[in-house]
């Protein structure tokens, strides 16, 4: 009886420091994956990533994570500047190139970036603001404040666009057509290009307060494409 007991006492312990050890392997890997991201994307603040399932040493011997996690506060890319990043990716390569089987992520695109955009392709002085699901551009037109409200929408797999609720003036509300032709053609065909990598797709775009919330979904994508798109 004392054996057996010594036998599961000694088999309890073994358990234990293979799970201790394999969280030990999981949060560095999590901490190594982190600080790269750091090193190669632009402007990340609270970044964070978790890799899920157990146990984690199984996992890399297969040269494959089950369900990986990520999460920044903020970072950008292609010239854009993102808030509340989020991702989550299924069957993620642990060798190069560390492909992604599948995964989706979204972000908040800043009204900073979209301005500077709106302002190129519209030649306007825009100024823009972003809340309850509409984007409001304001700029001077023969010395009266117009107001353009929009809603964005996904034009392609790499590419949104707006449509114009209302356009607003001092003396009421006006339809678009009703603004010189230049400006009404640029405000109706406004684009925003996005540096998407091969496999990822625009899937949905909303206002919200602050900027635009776009949300990707990708299959069996290079994730040092995602950092460097």
């Amino acid at each position: 009886m004392k054996r057996l007991v010594g036998l599961i006492v000694t088999l309890v312990v073994i358990v234990a420091v293979a799970v201790v050890a394999d969280r030990v392997a999981v949060r560095a890997a999590e901490r190594g994956a982190v600080t790269a991201f750091e090193d190669q994307a632009d402007d990340v603040t609270g970044a964070q990533l978790d890799i899920t399932g157990f146990p984690f040493l199984t996992q890399l011997a297969r040269g494959e994570l089950t369900h990986v996690t990520g999460s920044a506060d903020t970072a950008s890319f292609g010239g854009y500047a993102i808030s509340d990043l989020q991702v989550e990716a299924e069957g993620v390569s642990t060798s190069e190139p560390h492909r992604i089987a599948s995964g989706t992520a979204s972000g908040v695109i800043a009204v900073e970036s979209l301005q500077q955009i709106v302002a190129e392709q519209t030649g306007l002085d825009v100024g823009l603001t972003a809340a309850d699901d509409v984007l409001s551009l304001g700029f001077d037109l023969l010395g009266a404040t117009i107001t353009v409200d929009v809603t964005p929408r996904v034009s392609g797999p790499a590419e949104l666009a707006v449509d114009v609720v209302a356009v607003r003036t001092g003396l009421g509300t006006v339809s678009v057509d009703d603004l010189p032709s230049g400006i009404s053609r640029a405000l109706s065909d406004l684009r925003v290009p996005l540096d998407l990598p091969d496999g990822v797709a625009l899937d949905s775009v909303s206002a919200v307060e602050g900027g635009v919330r776009v949300g990707v979904t990708g299959t069996d994508v290079v994730a040092e494409d995602l950092v460097a798109s």
